[in-house]
């Protein structure tokens, strides 16, 4: 079966794209392109009419759609339909924020109980369109600071669990630099698969672990 495209056109010649139903963990820091990545990601996989569940935890999801549109990427069309945002981070800073058709409003980053149900429950609704959902956390790294490691770690083992049965892709983005390694390595136990990426002299780079077809040499991401 083909993998998930991420519109990078080396990434998906070398590795035929992202496997379907399995767990990725996106490292690298600030600099190395993550954003891009993701962002490039969604335009893809919407496109091949993948369901897209995005979860939020270090800006508000008007300032998302506003970097997508800065980027010359048109999400309007998919929103509600085919893309849902979870937004774990605007109530911190405005309590008043509210629910709209394509975005739901979470009580912030300790709340996971409440980022777990309603995590369960935009996925249940695109498995039922019989559409390949994929699950994007954007950041990890805010649920890990907030939280106590181990918590983060037992939420996670959960909701994984739960997309695995019920054939969804899962992607993690986690910033590397604010992490101990004892937390970076738990995450990779958690995780199928590891796509690491970083800037150096000015282009940037990437490899991939624990996928059939991995690229365990630093390669420019074109």
């Amino acid at each position: 079966m083909e993998g998930i495209k991420t519109g990078f056109k080396n990434f998906d010649e070398l590795t035929n794209g992202l496997d379907y139903r399995k767990v990725y963990a996106l490292f690298g820091d600030k600099e190395s392109g993550k954003e891009q990545f993701i962002y490039k990601l969604v335009q893809s996989a919407l496109s091949a009419k993948n369901a897209i569940v995005y979860v939020l935890t270090s800006k508000s999801y008007s300032e998302l759609i506003t970097e997508f549109n800065s980027r010359g990427i048109n999400i309007n069309p998919y929103l509600g339909a085919d893309f849902r945002i979870l937004d774990d981070f605007s109530r911190t800073n405005s309590p008043s924020a509210t629910d709209n058709s394509y975005a739901k409003i979470l009580n912030g980053p300790l709340d996971l109980t409440g980022l777990s149900v309603s995590l369960s429950s935009a996925n249940s609704d695109f498995v039922k369109d019989a559409k390949p959902v994929i699950n994007i956390f954007d950041n990890l790294s805010n649920l890990l600071i907030y939280n106590n490691p181990v918590t983060v770690y037992r939420f996670l083992q959960f909701v994984v669990g739960k997309a695995k049965l019920a054939g969804i892709t899962t992607i993690f983005s986690i910033d590397v630099a604010m992490h101990p390694p004892e937390v970076i390595e738990t995450i990779k136990n958690i995780s199928d698969a590891v796509i690491d990426l970083k800037l150096q002299e000015g282009k940037r780079y990437f490899k991939l672990s624990g996928t059939s077809k991995e690229v365990l040499q630093f390669k420019e991401i074109e």
